[in-house]
């Protein structure tokens, strides 16, 4: 297998009837297709050290237009989410290894407008966010991007 994206929340997740039903479709767009899933809990072990939500999801399309849909529509106040990417599933443990020891994570706070990363801290508009964002890397294999809502 391929790669596979996990987010982590701080409470648990109900998928959008919106995005529930656009993705039962006989036919989508995978330019638009974000689904979460429960993870196995083979996984739950293996994540322990990078990640710290007690909720954790396999996901498909974090970097897609419905995620962010999700975001700016339903994201709460205080709420945490987590991403993560594993390039290879087979090969984990080296992924994990690299996150261990040299972490470069993403911090994204919906409710400031910010986004953050080694290279600096950037502001979002607050009219435009997400599609600001969806033109920022969102979820990679070289840290736990964290996107938060405080104000």
């Amino acid at each position: 297998m391929s790669r596979i994206q996990f987010l982590a929340s701080s409470r648990p997740l109900n998928i959008l009837e919106e995005i529930a039903e656009y993705n039962d479709k006989d036919s989508y767009d995978s330019d638009m297709y974000f689904s979460v899933h429960d993870t196995d809990e083979y996984w739950y072990d293996i994540l322990k050290p990078i990640i710290t939500m007690p909720y954790i999801y396999e996901a498909h399309g974090l970097d897609q237009p419905y995620f962010f849909v999700y975001l700016e529509k339903y994201m709460e106040l205080g709420d945490v989410f987590e991403l993560y990417e594993i390039p290879v599933q087979h090969w984990y443990e080296e992924s994990i290894q690299r996150v261990l020891e040299k972490p470069e994570p993403i911090l994204i706070n919906i409710g400031q407008y910010t986004y953050q990363n080694q290279i600096g801290t950037y502001q979002l508009n607050a009219k435009k966010w997400a599609e600001e964002l969806s033109h920022r890397t969102i979820v990679t294999e070289f840290g736990v991007t964290t996107i938060v809502k405080y104000d």
